[in-house]
């Protein structure tokens, strides 16, 4: 027979869910900092990045803080149900704190990844260091890609994990901390499958774009959290294409 007494309320959710969340706030404020600080030079030219000094490290920083603050909100669901899942054993918070971690540092990798892009872009004399904005065939190309990645089998095998947590944690979870780590890794894994390319439209937008970063960060979370079905995902890509289209013939 249930008990009609009322259920305790979960504190240590709250408190997982605010880490995170504060975490992703942080990461905003200084995204928005150093965007107003670039807004602030307006058209000013600016010399290329000398990537063996404090300016490398600094441009690594950019990257990471927009990744951190767009992807860690995602993330928030299937942690708090990692939580629940773990609830009577000991290790549970060092095992969340390892799940975190772990997805955590795939967005770090990408934003190594996007830093290199960058680096490379420089060197090709095709993304200048102020907008960080790709020129519009390049830009283009980029969103063509975006959109037609969202029509296809790995798009959809990779949202279905991230759209299903229970699912996945049945699958995927592994014991013990080192699995906890394992766990958050294949997790990080899926996210990034599921939102790689989209995160290329910061180029074509200009990386420091607090508008662009807001679009795409809601469209992720849409599409994890949402029961939006294929239709949304034909429709986002068939917006990508097509302004990809217009891109390249304007």
């Amino acid at each position: 027979m249930a008990s009609s007494a009322p259920s305790r309320f979960d504190w240590g959710a709250l408190a997982a869910a605010a880490c995170v969340l504060l975490l992703s706030t942080l990461a905003w404020l200084w995204s928005a900092h150093e965007a107003a600080q670039m807004a602030a030079m307006g058209d000013m030219w600016m010399p290329p990045t000398n990537w063996l000094s404090i300016q490398g490290l600094f441009a690594f920083g950019m990257w990471l803080a927009m990744m951190q603050a767009m992807m860690l909100p995602t993330a928030l669901p299937v942690m708090l149900l990692y939580r629940r899942c773990l609830h009577s054993d000991r290790q549970r918070r060092a095992k969340l704190v390892l799940f975190g971690a772990a997805y955590a540092l795939m967005w770090v990798a990408f934003a190594a990844l996007l830093t290199g892009l960058q680096a490379l872009g420089e060197l090709l004399r095709v993304l200048e260091p102020m907008s960080l904005r790709l020129p519009p065939k390049l830009g283009a190309a980029a969103l063509l890609l975006s959109g037609l990645y969202q029509l296809s089998p790995a798009k959809a095998s990779c949202l279905a994990h991230c759209q299903s947590p229970l699912g996945f944690l049945q699958r995927h979870g592994r014991p013990g901390l080192a699995g906890a780590w394992w766990t958050g890794l294949h997790h990080g894994l899926y996210c990034l499958g599921c939102c790689w390319a989209l995160m290329l439209v910061l180029l074509v937008v200009g990386a420091m774009n607090l508008w662009g970063m807001a679009m795409l960060s809601l469209l992720v979370l849409a599409e994890k959290v949402l029961p939006l079905g294929i239709g949304w995902r034909r429709g986002s890509a068939g917006l990508l294409i097509a302004a990809g289209l217009a891109l390249l013939i304007w």
